[in-house]
């Protein structure tokens, strides 16, 4: 079948499938069976998969994706029953940081994109109405209950193949999202509620099942701990920790900080931005600090320093209130401008460390020009 590159609104109306792709409304609660929508059929096809896997009697690695509850919410309707739009609270935070610009927490984007939801603020604009902001969590909440029940499908054909005493589970979503926090909606911000996402190992292997840490990981510490794992040597190049020492004392000192960073302005998507910047962010156990820099595309590399962000979780636990700028908060600036510029490489595990014989911190992480 061939497909024409059609465009319609600045954006491909047909997918990468060669189905019809058009932001028409941002939720949906058909009243049909899980499998009529795409992450239940998705579930059924994995578990003929793990059905094969099983005949072949051989080591496997079996990855799968679910879309929800990433936009546009469509769950079947039983989902949606689950809660009742009316009891649904809101959040308490909707206002831009105190003294950070309106534009970093970048909200009008995505969203913003469907038809229905063209009336949607900007961050320094008044909110949108209750009953918008609660249609559109109970459309986030259901979706997310849909997700729940198809990992349920999954684990219980685990147990059903008699595969779950030796295999690796492990679930993470690819980002936070923003319901109304900072008046904001969506994601793409270097704020906490959107880098900050589950992250659940279980099955072999993890001797400290049921229980949660609180120490600091990141995406790049999946691979390596997998690999751990499973018996397979751990590249010295990789930028990540493996996490088996968590896994076994969720309690073990960890890394000082985690590292995260989000280009603002690209493809010209934020309306309140102009050109491009790039937010380098470091979150220790108590501080969230970002700094802020114009971004030459040309050349993919920062320039002229714009501003910066500061975030104490002991008296500002939702990311209110911007301390960088406070006399107060002078020392504490300057050291985590030196971690952040120091890397990745600074703030591995001191465990890890001694563990590879390193008896200093290395130097400025290059990785961060």
């Amino acid at each position: 079948m061939k497909v024409q590159n059609m465009k319609a609104a600045g954006r491909s109306a047909v997918d990468q499938l060669g189905h019809w792709y058009v932001k028409a409304n941002a939720t949906e609660n058909a009243d049909v069976e899980d499998d009529f929508y795409y992450d239940g059929a998705q579930t059924s096809r994995a578990i003929e998969l793990l059905k094969e896997l099983k005949s072949d009697d051989k080591p496997f690695f079996l990855s799968v994706g679910y879309y929800r509850p990433h936009l546009p919410f469509n769950a079947p309707k039983k989902y949606w029953d689950m809660y009742e739009q009316s009891d649904i609270p809101l959040a308490d935070n909707q206002y831009v940081p105190e003294g950070s610009p309106a534009y970093l927490v970048h909200g009008e984007a995505e969203l913003r994109g469907y038809s229905d939801c063209h009336d949607l603020p900007l961050p320094g604009e008044e909110p949108w109405s209750e009953d918008r902001q609660r249609e559109i969590k109970h459309g986030y909440y259901a979706s997310v209950s849909y997700i729940d029940a198809q990992i349920g499908r999954l684990t219980e054909e685990l147990i059903r193949l008699e595969l779950l005493e030796n295999t690796i589970i492990v679930i993470w979503g690819d980002h936070g999202w923003k319901l109304g926090e900072h008046n904001g909606w969506c994601k793409q911000s270097n704020y906490e509620i959107d880098t900050r996402v589950p992250l659940i190992i279980s099955g072999a292997g993890v001797k400290a099942k049921g229980t949660k840490s609180n120490a600091l990981s990141e995406f790049v510490d999946i691979y390596p701990t997998l690999c751990e794992m499973a018996g397979f040597q751990v590249p010295d190049y990789l930028q990540g920790s493996s996490l088996v020492p968590l896994l076994e004392n969720p309690d073990t000192e960890w890394k000082t900080a985690a590292y995260s960073q989000f280009l603002l302005g690209r493809f010209g998507r934020t309306k309140t931005v102009d050109g491009e910047q790039m937010g380098y962010a470091i979150r220790t156990n108590r501080y969230r600090y970002v700094e802020w820099y114009r971004w030459n595309k040309d050349l993919k590399t920062r320039s002229d320093f714009i501003t910066r962000e500061l975030f104490d979780y002991n008296s500002d636990p939702q990311e209110n209130l911007n301390r960088a700028n406070d006399p107060e908060y002078e020392k504490t600036v300057e050291l985590l401008s030196e971690q952040l510029r120091k890397g990745w490489r600074y703030s591995k595990p001191a465990t890890m460390m001694r563990l590879k014989g390193k008896n200093q911190l290395p130097d400025q992480d290059p990785a961060f020009d």
